[in-house]
């Protein structure tokens, strides 16, 4: 009885690429699912940053509001001369850096 290794070689070699392909499918699945704990504090998260944001303008806002209209003036016309000298174009060593942020 003469046996066919070729058959079974490659019948193994598919078997074990079936295997590795599945359980590597199965392991990128666990890494997407949260749990709702995760979900609460992501959420909870990005409510507190929402609130930071809000509590920053309005401090901003009050801050110009305190000001005499003169101050608020100079305020105003130093804020648009320095808004001309700043460039918004990215330094020439972030752009180099960005791939390895």
């Amino acid at each position: 009885m003469k046996f066919n290794y070729s058959f079974i070689k490659k019948t193994f070699l598919l078997a074990v690429s079936l295997l590795l392909v599945s359980a590597s499918l199965s392991m990128a699945q666990d890494d997407q699912k949260m749990t709702k704990k995760q979900k609460k504090a992501q959420e909870k998260k990005e409510q507190q940053k929402q609130d930071a944001r809000k509590a920053e303008i309005e401090g901003r806002k009050r801050h110009m509001q305190l000001q005499d209209k003169e101050t608020r003036k100079r305020m105003k016309k130093n804020r648009k001369k320095g808004s001309k000298y700043v460039s918004s174009k990215p330094r020439f060593i972030d752009k180099l850096l960005a791939p390895f942020k």
